[in-house]
């Protein structure tokens, strides 16, 4: 049997250290998972517990910015009926002040005769 023909890639090694190693580790897992395993639960646990706070502190943020938000659109909403019914008022006052200086302006004007053709 001749070696020339055969051609071994890197990734092949790789691939066969890879799987031994995968061996092994679940040949000496297996006898130390006796040892390992409450601590491994423990570790999962407080790991879940963590994200479970985590993730009830992120609900309560999210919360309070949409009540922020919500607030912030119900005052600027306030604000424009505000303003709109300011803008009328002012309105109203200039059309009676423009008819009010009309009327004197009629009565301070004297009555122009009438320009006879000749």
């Amino acid at each position: 049997m001749e070696l020339e023909d055969i051609h071994v890639k890197k990734r092949n090694l790789w691939l066969v250290a890879g799987g031994a190693f995968g061996a092994l580790a679940a040949l000496g897992l297996g006898k130390v998972s006796g040892k390992i395993r409450p601590t491994a639960v423990s570790v999962v646990r407080e790991g879940y517990a963590f994200k479970e706070w985590l993730a009830g502190k992120a609900e309560k943020v999210k919360e309070d910015v949409e009540d922020i938000v919500a607030e912030g659109v119900h005052q600027y909403k306030q604000d424009l009926a505000t303003m709109a019914d300011t803008v009328k008022r002012e309105k109203e006052i200039l059309e009676k002040i423009d008819k009010l200086v009309e009327e004197k302006l009629a009565k301070l004007k004297p009555e122009q005769p009438e320009q006879k053709e000749e």
